[in-house]
């Protein structure tokens, strides 16, 4: 992959990362949906193969990030 694949990912990751973090449920849904975009974009797009699979397997690792719901409201 290239420097710039690299911090692409990287991006995507961290907003994965500060959604959880700041317990922001529409955020991190909006932050899953823009990796499956990119991760599964119809292959016209100048997308190299490494980029593609770094971003299905975010895709794979986020599946799992779910906010617990607050039960105190």
């Amino acid at each position: 992959m290239t420097f710039t694949e690299v911090q692409r990912v990287q991006r995507y990751q961290d907003r994965l990362s500060r959604a959880i973090a700041a317990r922001d449920r529409q955020s991190l849904h909006r932050a899953k949906q823009q990796v499956l975009a990119a991760a599964y974009a119809p292959r016209r797009r100048a997308v190299s193969p490494a980029l593609r699979q770094a971003l299905r397997q975010l895709s794979w690792h986020m599946a799992a990030l779910l906010l617990t719901r607050d039960r105190s409201r």
